[in-house]
């Protein structure tokens, strides 16, 4: 009996160490600029769909969750360099992410809007956009789509945040700019004076924008990976991704 003791401690202390590492806080970065998605409050702390989404991930993989803003970016580079341990930043799967970090499913859809002033003849089409001035958030599928799709036919600038972007359009510095539909809703829907508006049908490009909006993980977080799918299949499968958007956006993102 004897030798078996610290056989069976070595055990215990391991068992205990598995418990330990099973409830390490799972650390999420936001952007906290680009509501409804996410943003920051008042108080300073992150609040939207996608922080909500979060705690409720998290409540199904039975971890504790800290979700922490990061400007976005650095929000790639952050979590290669291990500040935090996922996104949920509105960030689309694209093959050319993929070459730096994985992704989990997705956990919805949104599709790309294109805003312009309310006196604007822009309708959204490429014939419309050339020669503008447009723009969209730095380093997204938005100044991807337009990269791509008009080139040298029109001038691309970019801005570090959404609320920065919707400034100078409001100036009369931008002919249009390119966001997320819940994005531009909420920007003519707060919009008092009237002066901007959506223009054309949903921005669709699946080269561009991928399968749908996903968690960013490190490559060799595999089980990590495998514990967000099975959550995110758990929320969208009971309505609760359901019921969370119904608080935020007036359409389905339901991937």
């Amino acid at each position: 009996m004897k030798r078996l003791i610290p056989g069976v401690a070595a055990l215990l202390l391991l068992a205990s160490g598995g418990i330990a590492a099973a409830q390490d806080p799972v650390r999420i970065a936001t952007e906290g600029a680009y509501p409804p998605f996410n943003f920051t409050q008042p108080d300073g702390k992150v609040a939207g769909l996608e922080v909500d989404l979060a705690n409720a991930l998290c409540e199904r993989m039975k971890r504790p969750c800290t979700v922490v803003a990061q400007e976005w970016d650095g929000i790639i580079p952050g979590l290669l360099a291990k500040k935090y341990d996922a996104i949920m930043a509105t960030m689309n799967i694209t093959p050319e992410r993929a070459k730096a970090i994985g992704f989990s499913i997705p956990y919805m859809v949104v599709p790309a809007y294109f805003v312009a002033p309310a006196n604007s003849t822009i309708d959204g089409s490429p014939a419309s956009l050339r020669g503008k001035t447009i723009g969209a958030q730095v380093s997204t599928t938005h100044s991807r789509y337009v990269e791509k799709h008009l080139g040298s036919e029109a001038t691309l600038k970019t801005y570090d945040t959404a609320s920065n972007l919707l400034a100078d359009l409001k100036a009369g510095r931008l002919d249009a700019a390119i966001t997320t539909g819940a994005t531009a809703s909420d920007w003519v829907k707060g919009d008092g004076g009237k002066s901007v508006k959506l223009v054309g049908q949903p921005v669709i490009d699946a080269e561009v924008f991928g399968p749908g909006i996903g968690v960013g993980l490190r490559k060799e977080d595999t089980a990590l990976k495998q514990s967000f799918d099975e959550a995110i299949r758990a929320v969208v499968q009971d309505g609760t991704l359901a019921r969370i958007a119904a608080r935020y956006v007036d359409f389905s993102i339901t991937p």
